[in-house]
């Protein structure tokens, strides 16, 4: 089994994902807000590129049936329901919702990677589950960051560095690693005890915690606090499983 890192999206454009698992992380903020979401019994999350798009999607819906949620420079998109804020996404706002997202960097990325057979939203949040899941289907697996406006995201190369090393672990060592693998690897063994540095340290970690975002730095930096494994599926992110857990609050 192969794994592979693209650092940025870019990296993928054209690629052929037609035998690949695709794990994209956006650990700042929108892979642990779906994470949260999915726990806590949201009807599935559509991921869009644009707020133009949010809304001509919500147009199909009843108005009690769904949440606009989104960001743009990290603040919550005027008229929408949810920013990106992992805290927001409790069970008593979320729970039966359809919710209709656009984030700068994540669902973007989610979307690029739209072809491949089985694309896993992961973050640390929801690492183990996600790369039992991705083992379990026995493809090469190709983790892609999200990034922080098309360049390299500390953050998102830390978290798909434990992604790495475990699923390097529930196959005793059994993957081939390319250099990015190798390299992220590499980085998240230097912060392993002290992630929640990492990303506060990372230049989207400053720009959120400036913002007022601190708490959400802090709160992303946890592992496994559920046991959920978002998948993009014919437009629509759905659990693969239902959780075993209860989504975690501040």
């Amino acid at each position: 089994m192969r794994v592979d890192v693209a650092l940025v999206p870019q990296e993928i454009e054209g690629k052929n994902f037609e035998h690949i698992t695709a794990i994209v992380i956006d650990v700042l903020r929108a892979s642990t807000c779906i994470a949260n979401a999915i726990a806590n019994g949201c009807d599935g999350v559509i991921p869009t590129v644009s707020v133009e798009e949010a809304m001509d999607i919500s147009r199909a819906y009843s108005r009690d049936d769904y949440l606009l949620c989104g960001e743009r420079k990290n603040e919550k998109i005027d008229g929408f329901d949810l920013g990106n804020s992992p805290l927001e996404f409790t069970g008593d706002r979320v729970e039966g919702k359809k919710l209709i997202m656009t984030t700068t960097n994540g669902t973007r990325a989610i979307r690029t990677a739209k072809t491949a057979p089985s694309v896993i939203i992961g973050g640390l949040w929801n690492m183990s589950a996600c790369c039992e899941l991705a083992v379990t289907l026995g493809r090469d697996i190709l983790i892609i960051c999200a990034g922080q406006n098309g360049r390299f995201a500390m953050e998102d190369a830390v978290c798909s560095g434990g992604f790495a090393e475990k699923l390097g672990a529930l196959t005793n060592s059994g993957i081939e690693e390319t250099d990015g693998c190798r390299t992220v690897r590499l980085l998240y063994e230097a912060f392993r005890d002290r992630l929640g540095e990492a990303l506060s340290q990372s230049a989207h970690g400053r720009n959120l915690i400036d913002a007022g975002f601190g708490e959400d730095v802090k709160v992303a930096a946890r592992i496994d606090c559920v046991d959920v494994v978002p998948v993009f599926h014919e437009g629509h992110i759905v659990a693969m499983d239902i959780s075993r857990s209860a989504g975690v609050h501040a």
